[in-house]
């Protein structure tokens, strides 16, 4: 008897259990979602500039004469002062120029001592009162002799200046020597000793030997998109990362924003179009960190802050769900799906986060709609 009750109450046991575990998994909570919270947070819309730091005046440096680097007085990274002597050039002219300035300067000589002659025996003419002083062929005898002087003087400037690239011109020096026109560092040296120029005065384009800038005026040239370009103006704000130092940022004021195109952002790929035009763009009255050491060239990211809003309801812009163009929330319910849809009025977006205007309240919980996968068609 005790056997046979032992068997009923187990069971009775197996048949309450499978019917609780299925009870159980009929009536079973609906699934869990991933869920975010509304929040309060400052968001900005911002424009990207690619480009990187430069001194803000740099000179290059070039000759007013043709010839070879004879002597560098400096070396890259050293800082001179306005006046210091940076390049010797030593005068190379060719066989022919050369003879042609002796040339000239021989003809000069023999025109003037012509003149010399004119003058003097109009001269004795004068002392033997046979001409007035101010007998016209007397005048233009003494003008032609001070001409014939003065063009003697030049030809043989020029021919110093081909031979040794010194000369004297009254009291001024004219020389060779590049002298600095400005204080500031020396960046680079493009020409070795022994190498040929070619100067300002030539057809050709002149040789630059070297340029000088005012490191201790740094700003930021970049390129913008054309569509940021069209929201830009002087006077916002801007914070730059530079690459080798991306954990810190560089305080800046948008001072200029170029009228024209002249660079390209981008291209479609196929028939090598542009399908971006780029705004040149500086930002200047820079804040540099401490320990930050700028160099020419850096390449850096400016951010210029188009638009600001401060302390509004946000949602990441991935919890979003849209139904054509109109977008839409999903929020947590009891009911068999587990959530219904919300529409929403969206702002600004900085292109994480989205500002919420109208349709949920801070803090309220929202289903993230980009974890459901296609759970939810």
């Amino acid at each position: 008897m005790t056997k046979r009750w032992l068997i009923s109450a187990t069971a009775a046991a197996v048949i309450i259990a499978s019917g609780v575990y299925f009870y159980s998994n009929d009536h079973s909570p609906h699934p869990l979602f991933e869920t975010v919270h509304a929040e309060k947070r400052t968001i900005n819309k911002q424009a990207i500039a690619v480009g990187k730091m430069v001194p803000a005046h740099s000179v290059a440096i070039k000759s007013q004469i043709n010839g070879i680097v004879g002597k560098i007085y400096v070396k890259e990274g050293e800082k001179v002062k306005q006046g210091q002597p940076l390049i010797k050039v030593r005068p190379n002219p060719t066989p022919q120029a050369l003879t042609d300035a002796t040339t000239e300067l021989m003809q000069s000589e023999a025109s003037m001592e012509s003149a010399r002659q004119s003058l003097a025996n109009l001269q004795s003419l004068v002392d033997q009162n046979i001409i007035p002083d101010n007998y016209d062929d007397y005048v233009r005898a003494k003008a032609n002799l001070k001409a014939r002087k003065a063009e003697v003087a030049q030809k043989r400037h020029n021919l110093e200046l081909i031979q040794s690239g010194e000369a004297s011109v009254g009291s001024a020096r004219l020389t060779s020597t590049i002298y600095a026109p400005i204080d500031g560092t020396v960046l680079n040296i493009k020409v070795e000793v022994g190498e040929p120029i070619i100067s300002t005065e030539s057809s050709q384009s002149a040789t630059e030997m070297m340029s000088l800038a005012d490191m201790s005026n740094v700003i930021f040239k970049g390129s913008v998109s054309e569509h940021d370009a069209a929201l830009l103006r002087q006077g916002m704000n801007a914070t730059m990362t530079v690459a080798p130092y991306p954990d810190m940022e560089v305080k800046g004021i948008l001072d200029k924003v170029a009228i024209q195109s002249e660079t390209l952002n981008g291209s479609d790929g196929i028939s090598g179009n542009s399908f971006d035009n780029g705004f040149g763009v500086e930002i200047s009255h820079l804040v540099i960190p401490e320990g930050m050491n700028l160099r020419s060239g850096f390449s850096a990211t400016a951010r210029i802050i188009l638009k600001q809003v401060k302390d509004v309801v946000s949602l990441p812009e991935r919890v979003l769900k849209f139904e054509d163009e109109t977008p839409n929330v999903l929020l947590p319910d009891d009911s068999e799906q587990g959530y219904h849809e919300q529409k929403v009025q969206l702002g600004l977006s900085d292109g994480i986060h989205v500002e919420v205007l109208q349709g949920i309240d801070d803090g309220q919980t929202v289903v993230d709609n980009s974890m459901l996968g296609d759970s939810d068609d």
